[in-house]
């Protein structure tokens, strides 16, 4: 765990305040833009992609369409701008409206199009949208995206696949963190494993979409007020779910930091079965709320970031995929930071490395593993959270593998040492995206529990475990 120390020198300790705060407010410019413009700010692509595959049944294929580009237009408008190479060369537009935007299911029902600011008659718009856009002709006719971006470099086609690997590891590696960083809080407190994290991630994540359908139906159109009002919910039901599991059960399994004998005592069983039983009950319960199924949101992205190109192969980015990341980890850093300067976190440490000489000065063993085990959660349904707003859903059980990958980061980086436990995930992460580039991708969960072993048997304390540390918990 994270021994207690005078200080960091004057240096070190000005530093990773300035990254979180240099990282928070990155994430908060780009949610604010987000939320001033919403969908003003750019078209979003699954509209745009639906407007573009109209053209060729407005205008014949032969003569060579090319989309030059395609912006939102007010209210629930997308324009497209496009070229007939062989015959007119001339600009055209296409203006599509639709009956909604963001995460409106109704984001997809084209109510009316124009041609270079001319409407179709009725009879036209009935047919074009149900004999041509609804059939796979249209599909197989999409003339792309508009092509002219430019990448912001090049580089050799073997960089661009690493690359392109690394920026998909990004959100991955932010919600693996996550996880791990609330699995030691709780270690390195009791010296007892909560396997409920995972089950709180997916809380966070069918909530999420719970509270997007919410926001929606009340009228909120844009996607970033949409995700902001989610994230606020999620993060406030998570924290006080923690803070009861604390209160409730943590707290009396492990004897409290007056019974130091009961806790040497304590093998750990009641605190384990508690939270296998946790993990059933937070699974059923969301089985029951959200179905067998899985609830998905409708993607909401602009058209992706190309980064580089190489020959045959561009490197994307989606904005979705920033943000969160860049939220992820802003999170994380601010918690280890929040960890290393603030009072409860060297309460955290002192309650940690001795509870019983902790409460002789008046740090009360209750309150720092009920404020524990409520920030651990929180960061749990933030990992959830990050799920759907990347992949556009969660299943009630897709927390379970994620908790028990994130507790093998744990234990990669020393379990109960904060640093640790983000290192172990980044290290996961890294090694799930070179296996998933060179093998297939549905055996990485498989190796990476025989890495765990392999792991064990050569260095059981971990990076940055303290040799013994197991010792002093039991």
């Amino acid at each position: 765990m994270d021994a207690p120390s005078s200080g960091p020198p004057p240096a070190r300790a000005a530093r990773w305040p300035a990254i979180t705060l240099s990282l928070m407010v990155i994430a908060f410019v780009t949610l604010v833009m987000a939320v001033r413009h919403g969908p003003g700010l750019w078209a979003d692509a699954e509209q745009a992609r639906l407007c573009r595959m109209l053209i060729p049944a407005l205008f014949p294929q032969d003569d060579g369409i090319r989309v030059t580009g395609s912006e939102a237009g007010g209210g629930k408008s997308v324009h497209v701008a496009f070229r007939l190479e062989r015959n007119d060369l001339r600009a055209h537009l296409l203006s599509c409206r639709f009956a909604g935007v963001g995460y409106s299911a109704a984001k997809r029902d084209l109510v009316a199009v124009l041609v270079d600011g001319v409407g179709l008659g009725e009879a036209s718009f009935y047919f074009l949208k149900t004999g041509w856009l609804e059939t796979q002709d249209a599909v197989a006719a999409d003339p792309g995206a508009p092509a002219d971006a430019e990448p912001w470099f090049d580089v050799s086609r073997g960089a661009a696949v690493a690359l392109q690997h690394g920026i998909n590891t990004l959100p991955r590696a932010g919600i693996l963190a996550l996880l791990a960083l609330a699995t030691a809080l709780i270690y390195g407190l009791i010296g007892r494993i909560n396997l409920a994290f995972g089950e709180f991630a997916a809380v966070g994540g069918v909530a999420t979409t719970l509270a997007i359908l919410v926001s929606v139906a009340l009228g909120m159109p844009n996607p970033a007020l949409n995700a902001g009002f989610a994230l606020a919910v999620v993060v406030a039901l998570t924290a006080l779910a923690g803070a009861a599991v604390g209160g409730a059960i943590l707290h009396p399994l492990s004897g409290g930091a007056l019974m130091g004998h009961a806790r040497a005592e304590n093998s750990g069983q009641p605190i384990i079965v508690a939270g296998v039983g946790l993990m059933v009950a937070v699974q059923e319960g969301l089985r029951l709320a959200q179905g067998s199924g899985t609830i998905w949101l409708p993607p909401v992205d602009p058209a992706p970031i190309l980064v580089a190109s190489a020959e045959g192969f561009e490197v994307t980015a989606h904005l979705r995929l920033l943000v969160t990341a860049t939220l992820d980890w802003a999170a994380v850093i601010g918690v280890l930071a929040f960890m290393r300067w603030s009072r409860f976190g060297r309460a955290w440490r002192a309650s940690a490395d001795d509870p019983l000489a902790a409460s002789l000065i008046g740090i009360g063993d209750r309150r720092v593993l009920i404020g524990s085990s409520a920030l651990a959660t929180a960061l749990a349904g933030l990992a959830g959270a990050s799920v759907t707003l990347n992949y556009g859903g969660m299943p009630f059980s897709g927390g379970t593998m994620l908790g028990l990958t994130a507790l093998i980061a744990a234990i990669l980086g020393g379990i109960g040492s904060l640093k640790g436990a983000v290192a172990g995930a980044t290290v996961i992460a890294i090694a799930q995206s070179i296996w998933s580039a060179l093998q297939p991708i549905a055996q990485w969960e498989l190796v990476s529990f025989a890495a765990l072993t392999l792991f064990l048997i050569l260095r059981p304390e971990g990076f940055f475990g303290i040799a013994g540390a197991n010792d002093r918990k039991q």
